[in-house]
């Protein structure tokens, strides 16, 4: 992405509701851009065409495509997902269910109603979104404190992060685990979330 771009990035956002921190300077997406990855924890909101999900979560990204999103519950998960290497898997460990598919757009659209692929997501976090959507990051303590992302159909995700560290998790943490004994469809996945329609 070109310094020109992200000016313009940064304009835009100048009028988004208030945040903590500040909008990003060129060189804080610099930041994102050189590093390999982002681990935090905090909450994910989706707003789109299908309804509204919003929750805690931890998350971390490595690049080119690596994923993972916990949703904690009281004692434990209420959901995981991972994504690495084109392969997609999503669990609920109180269910004792997961879907598993590819990580593409159509997958993350079935669970979450938002038009991006795994490596999208990962790129646009780390200060590259590709050309077919916007991102808008705020800084707090030279630290990422914000990040919403605009896609084609409307939808909007918002991470708002807390403790983030600039580094990508270990390759562990990308590793799907033994199978479920209840194996779903995306549909069923989806519904299970609680997207609100």
């Amino acid at each position: 992405m070109s310094r020109g771009s992200v000016a313009l990035l940064l304009g835009f956002w100048a009028g988004a509701c208030a945040a903590r921190g500040h909008i990003a300077t060129p060189a804080e997406v610099d930041q994102l851009l050189q590093a390999q990855g982002l681990a935090a924890s905090g909450r994910i909101t989706v707003e789109g065409p299908r309804g509204k999900l919003s929750a805690r979560v931890v998350f971390g990204v490595a690049r080119p495509d690596s994923l993972r999103i916990e949703m904690p519950a009281g004692t434990g998960l209420r959901f995981l997902l991972v994504s690495r290497n084109g392969r997609l898997r999503a669990d609920l460990p109180g269910d004792d269910a997961m879907f598993e598919g590819p990580g593409n757009r159509e997958t993350v659209n079935g669970l979450f109603g938002v038009n991006v692929a795994p490596e999208e997501l990962v790129a646009a976090i780390l200060g590259d979104p590709p050309e077919s959507m916007s991102a808008g990051w705020r800084f707090d303590r030279n630290l990422p404190a914000q990040i919403t992302i605009h896609e084609p159909s409307g939808a909007r995700l918002t991470l708002t992060l807390e403790e983030p560290i600039l580094a990508a998790p270990a390759n562990r943490a990308f590793e799907f685990g033994p199978p479920r004994s209840r194996s779903w469809t995306l549909q069923e996945m989806s519904s299970r979330l609680g997207l609100r329609r």
